[in-house]
Order: C-alpha cells, then structure tokens, then sequence
C-alpha cells in the first residue's frame, strides 16, 4: 500500500530553496567544492573522460526522481516518510540522481561507438533523516555515470572507477564494499572508507541496469556503462578530519577559516554537551526520520545546536500505569515516545536557561496528547 503525502508549507520550500549549495562556485570556494574538483580532476589524469556537470533544479517531477530509476510507486521511500513533497507530483529532489535520465538520453544521442561519456551530477539534496555526526537533512552528492560500449560494463571497470576516485578523495585510506542491490544497477555494491577502523558508508554504486536503459528507451546492445553516487560531506569530512557534518556549514569565524582548503582538521574547542530526555504523547508507528524533522522544525534558528536525537523507547497506551497516563497527557490510541536530545553549539557554551528553553518549545510543538500536560524534567547539570 502507498505511504500516504504530507506536503511542506511554502515557508519549508523558500528556506529549502535559499539554503546554499556549498558544491556551487563561490568566493572562497568551500572545501565541498574543492573535494569534487579534485574528485572530477583526478578521474581525468587516471585517463577518464572529461566529466560534463550536469546541473538541475531542487524542485524535481516524482517521475525524475523515482519513476524512470525503477522504483515501485507503492514503496515507503515515496511516501513523506523520507521524502520532503512541495504538491502531489512534486518534490525536493532525494537525489542527484534525479538529474541522470535525462542526461543519459541526451548522451546515448550523441556518442559514437568506442566513446565513452562521463556524466557528473552534484548537488544539495533533501531527505527526512536521522540526526547525528554523520548525517544531516541536506547532503551534498554527486552521481558519477560513465556511458560506453557493452563491454564497459563490467565488475572490474565498477571496481577501478571506486577506486580512482577514492584516491583522489581519501588517498591512503582503506576501504571495503558488500553487496547492496540498487533499483537502477545490476552487481550494485556498497563502499565503506575505514575511519580509524570504523566503516564509513560513501558511496554506492553498480552496472548501468539493463532495465533502466530499455526504460529511457536507449539500446542496450549499443550502450552501457557504469553508475556511482558519493556522499561529498562525508568524503569532505574525512580527508579534513572533521568530526561533525555541522561544521561544514558553522559560521563561527575559527571553524569558517578552515572550510576553504582541504587541508587536516585543526580541533576548535569542543564545548560541553547537554543532554536530556523529553516523554512524549504521540500518534503510534512515527520513525526516527519523522520524530528528528518534527524536532528540528520545533527548533527553529537553534536547530544546528541539536547534536544527536535518539529513540530511547516506546510504550503503548495499556503498557502504561494509571498516573504515568495522566500526568503524560497520554491520549487513547497514542503511545508514550521517550526521546534523548543531545545540544552542543559548535562555537560556544549553551547556557542552562536557553538549553531549557529550547527543550521547552521542542516539547511543547511535539506533544500530541493532552493541552498542556507531559512531564516536566529537571535539566542535567551540564
């Protein structure tokens, strides 16, 4: 059954639509930017084709972003579980992705038998997510797709291509792949980088699908090739250093100074956490995605100091005593959400008073139940 749409107000769509894109030209250039570069350069010295960038707008057709890839209209990633939907046929785009078929049709028109096309899609997407040092809401990707003849299309030249550009990106770092079936590939893997010993999931990748192909109406015995997508934040953070995706986008005057250039990391001082449990009212079955967006919307202009956001457990109406019910405010049908927030600003100390402050409108713009009611927890000491 179809996940059901949830439409964003015109306020969500003007903000998504100014937030900038670090992968575009600016002055500075942004250490985002820079990664791609040196990501498109170094495929070109490693004897790839000169990549043609292909750029296209935030707000995509479902047909683009879903449709002609392969997805079925009835999975969950198409209903506003993880997707951020303007109107009814409209989103802001999940994925650079969304700018490939077009791209590829206009390639297969234009190339030759033994030509070999690589097609560059960067960008800012937008996802409901999870919320920790490693993902945000608005990631920066970059789908890579090399078009050639049939026998471009193999495991040893998908393997080749993840690894010149890992050495261009990590240089010196090792890294893994496993098994991870694609809608729009075929022999599609995962990639991990090894962080200190820790797998960092960016990129995945796999041979151009010949579904895929037959869909965009392109000869699968005359083309075929090879499909990428790397997270450029996570690459960008791990050839600096960078401890949290944050940073990336920190105006504090110290932590901006580093973001031009890709050299290591130096630590701006990492200040004291605070955390705290907030108990919720809520309707039954919301994700971690939906509960984080909810959160950060209650946030308002103090949602960069939110850390880390966790479920740490969840009770239906009957599992619950009498009093804990009514001092919840816990409705029929509902279900008690326990949530730890975790709040650090990246460049200076949170005071006690704003920290309760924020948890206050957190709770109060989540809370389902009861006008009024939820516990009211003492803040930590932090």
């Amino acid at each position: 059954m179809q996940a059901s749409k949830k439409y964003l107000a015109d306020t969500s769509v003007h903000q998504a639509l100014l937030l900038v894109d670090l992968t575009e030209t600016s002055a500075p250039e942004h250490a985002v930017r820079l990664m791609l570069n040196e990501i498109l350069q170094g495929l070109a010295e490693k004897g790839w084709p000169q990549a043609k960038l292909q750029t296209g707008p935030r707000i995509v057709s479902a047909e683009e972003n879903y449709g002609l890839l392969g997805y079925d209209p009835a999975e969950v990633t198409l209903g506003s579980e993880h997707t951020r939907w303007v109107d009814e046929c409209s989103l802001l785009r999940t994925q650079t992705t969304s700018q490939i078929p077009a791209a590829l049709q206009r390639a297969a028109e234009v190339r030759q038998p033994g030509e070999t096309i690589l097609l560059a899609a960067p960008g800012i997407t937008f996802r409901r997510d999870s919320r920790d040092r490693w993902h945000c809401a608005e990631p920066h990707q970059m789908d890579i797709w090399v078009l050639g003849d049939p026998q471009l299309s193999t495991h040893e030249h998908l393997l080749r291509l993840v690894s010149d550009i890992l050495e261009s990106a990590v240089p010196e770092k090792p890294w893994v792949y496993s098994d991870s079936p694609h809608h729009y590939t075929e022999g599609g893997i995962e990639v991990n980088v090894l962080n200190d010993g820790a797998p960092v999931e960016v990129l995945e990748c796999g041979r151009i699908a010949r579904s895929l192909l037959e869909r965009l109406k392109i000869d699968p015995l005359r083309h075929a090739g090879l499909a990428l997508g790397m997270g450029l934040d996570r690459l960008t953070m791990l050839r600096k250093g960078i401890p949290d995706i944050r940073l990336l986008r920190d105006q504090n005057v110290r932590v901006q100074a580093q973001m031009h250039d890709l050299n290591p990391w130096t630590p701006v001082s990492r200040l004291p956490s605070i955390a705290r449990d907030i108990s919720l009212a809520l309707t039954p079955g919301l994700s971690e995605e939906v509960l984080t967006e909810r959160m950060l919307q209650a946030a308002g202009d103090c949602s960069d100091w939110i850390e880390e956001m966790q479920v740490k457990g969840r009770w239906g109406f009957s599992d619950l005593p009498v009093q804990a019910i009514g001092r919840l405010g816990l409705l029929p049908g509902q279900e008690n959400v326990l949530l730890r927030v975790v709040l650090r600003d990246c460049s200076r100390s949170i005071t006690t008073a704003e920290a309760n402050a924020l948890y206050a409108d957190i709770q109060a713009a989540m809370h389902e139940g009861t006008p009024g009611a939820g516990y009211k927890m003492d803040l930590p000491k932090p």
